[in-house]
């Protein structure tokens, strides 16, 4: 079953890229679009020997969920969970301007703490790798990207907290990119992209959609703003606050706001938080990150 559903995938995502005209795009954290920054040229994707490295790290903390109907509670005996998530991300092309192959390494280190217990825990998370292709230009300034990525745990789930679903994964993406002309074609930046990934073996499907927009403030400072929602369904309901990362059924709306600086057109620099806006059978989390941007 898990085989002809990959196959599906794949063969979805060659008609979606083949069916229109090849040429363009960015991509990831979410890291994901701010990795492309204000370009103002049909350049969305790397051109011939061109590489896309985004190195991040990010601080997760929650001590308090809420459950299926939405009811708001603090984790027992004190309790909280926290995370450092260290990733690269790299992008590169396959075909000049057409086609780039992506990919994200990450490494979690963990902790869930209460009054009774101190559980810790360091290892690679989800692996990402996959392709990116431009499929249509909308217009003079939007372009149609897609891609199709495969998920790898590169972790066990033998420790406490586990790191994920500790199951394979792909997920295939829409997205929409551009600038606005009104807005200045090199001051501003936007992307809108809706997913759906799969985690096989009775993992969850979860559909997500991103909105980020980024402006100039000046010659060097960038200020950009994400919206995410994401709905998983899966078969555990359960929110354990001690293993928050496994639950399956869950829904949130998260926001993020990065403040960046550009020292060349090779290297930039963000900075921001992000905060759950609204949860649904998930815990309440908030937190910082800090990632670069560098064109080789």
């Amino acid at each position: 079953m898990k085989i002809k559903i990959v196959l599906l995938l794949l063969f979805l995502n060659a008609c979606v890229c083949y069916s229109q005209t090849p040429m363009l795009q960015g991509q990831e954290p979410e890291m994901q679009d701010e990795n492309s920054w204000f370009k103002g040229e049909n350049s969305w994707l790397e051109g011939k020997g061109e590489i896309l490295l985004s190195p991040y790290v990010s601080h997760y903390y929650t001590d308090t969920k809420r459950d299926e109907d939405g009811n708001k509670s603090d984790f027992d005996n004190n309790g909280f969970y926290e995370n450092y998530t260290y990733k690269l991300y790299f992008s590169t092309a396959l075909i000049s301007r057409k086609l780039s192959l992506i990919g994200t390494l990450p490494y979690v280190k963990s902790t869930y703490s209460d009054d009774f217990t101190l559980d810790e825990n360091s290892e690679f998370g989800d692996i990402e790798l996959g392709v990116t292709m431009h499929l249509k230009n909308l217009g003079k300034y939007h372009y149609l990207t897609g891609s199709f990525t495969t998920i790898i745990p590169g972790y066990k789930n033998d420790e406490k907290p586990f790191t994920g679903f500790g199951k394979v994964g792909n997920e295939l993406r829409i997205n929409v990119s551009g600038n606005s002309e009104w807005m200045g074609i090199n001051d501003n930046f936007h992307q809108l992209s809706l997913s759906a990934k799969k985690f096989y073996d009775g993992g969850p499907l979860q559909l997500k959609l991103y909105g980020t927009q980024g402006y100039r403030i000046t010659e060097k400072f960038l200020v950009l703003g994400s919206l995410e929602v994401l709905m998983s369904r899966g078969d555990d309901f359960t929110v354990s606050q001690n293993n928050i990362q496994v639950t399956t059924d869950f829904d949130y709306v998260k926001a993020t706001l990065n403040l960046g600086y550009e020292f060349n057109p090779k290297f930039a620099l963000y900075a921001g938080g992000f905060t759950d806006l609204w949860d649904r059978n998930v815990s309440i989390g908030r937190g910082w990150q800090i990632f670069s941007v560098i064109k080789l």
